[in-house]
Parts: structure tokens; C-alpha cells; sequence
């Protein structure tokens, strides 16, 4: 919070300066969205702490549990979340000690390690997924549906921006 209230008076400072309005408020936006992700990943630290989960945790969870039975290798693990392989790895290993995940040999490849979701996890994704959605739907309910399409509009022009950074 301090840091926040830090770049808010910078951002203040700034337009005292004489920085044209539009200036102004690409600062001052991007500010917002700055102190809007830290609140939403504290409040998201406790929504999964309840469920002894974390973010990574949940994004290998849940890309497995889509997966089905079958499950995924390291790789396809790997790359469905944007990590590279020796993160994966030890992702994997501390979902292992707790019980969430399994590996196994490929059937049609003994050389290609699968990973899938134990039974554990499975019953855990399964009770854990309504109150998530519940979660997410709390999150977003401050706009309308409208709201939330410009919204995701404008994120994803904002992505496409940061192209030419």
C-alpha cells in the first residue's frame, strides 16, 4: 500500500508538471491496474490458502483435471503454462509429496513420463471448482456484462500494444 500511495504522488507530481492529460492518465491507468493486480493476487492468496493451493498449484491442477485421465507429459505440462521445463519439474515433485499428482509410463511410449491427478486431487478439484467459480464471479460482479466485454476489449488491445515495446 505504501508503494502505491508513493506512485500516486509521483503520478500527482507528474501532472503538476505540466504533462499533457493524455500522459496523465496513461500513467495514472496503468497505476490503478498496477495496485488492482496486487490487491487481486492478495485476496487470491487467501481464496486458495483455504484449500491448501497456491496459483501455480491451481494452474497445474487444473490443466490436468482437463486433461482427463490420461493426463499430460512435463512438456505439454510445461508448455500449457508458460514454464519452462526445470520449473515444471519441481512443481511437479511438490505436488507429488502432497499427494495431488501421479506419474507414470506412457503406454504407447515407456520413455514419456505422464502426469495425472490422484484421487486425492481430484476429489480436492472437484469441490474446490464451484467455490472458485463462485470466487471469480465475486471478483467481476462491480461490472455489467457490458462492462466486462470493453473490458476484455481493451486488455487485449493493451497486449497487443505491449508488441511494440
Amino acid at each position: 500500500m505504501l508503494i502505491y500511495l508513493q506512485l500516486s504522488l509521483g503520478v500527482n507530481k507528474i501532472q503538476e508538471e505540466g504533462n499533457s492529460k493524455d500522459s496523465y492518465l496513461s500513467k495514472r491507468a496503468l497505476l490503478e491496474l498496477t495496485s488492482f493486480y496486487d490487491t487481486l493476487e492478495d485476496v487470491s492468496s487467501m481464496h486458495f490458502g483455504r484449500y491448501s493451493l497456491s496459483w501455480p498449484k491451481f494452474n497445474a491442477l487444473i490443466r490436468l483435471y482437463m486433461a482427463g485421465e490420461r493426463g499430460l507429459t512435463q512438456s505439454e505440462l510445461s508448455k500449457k503454462m508458460l514454464v519452462s521445463r526445470a520449473n515444471i519439474t519441481g512443481l511437479i515433485e511438490r505436488l507429488e509429496k502432497e499427494d495431488l499428482v501421479v506419474r507414470g509410463t506412457d503406454p504407447s511410449d515407456k520413455r514419456v513420463l505422464r502426469v495425472s491427478l490422484s484421487n486425492r486431487a481430484a476429489i480436492l478439484m472437484n469441490a474446490f471448482l464451484p467455490v472458485h467459480n463462485n470466487f471469480i464471479n465475486k471478483v467481476m460482479s462491480a461490472l455489467n456484462t457490458h462492462e466486462k466485454e470493453v473490458f476484455i476489449s481493451l486488455l487485449e488491445k493493451l497486449k497487443k500494444g505491449l508488441d511494440s515495446v
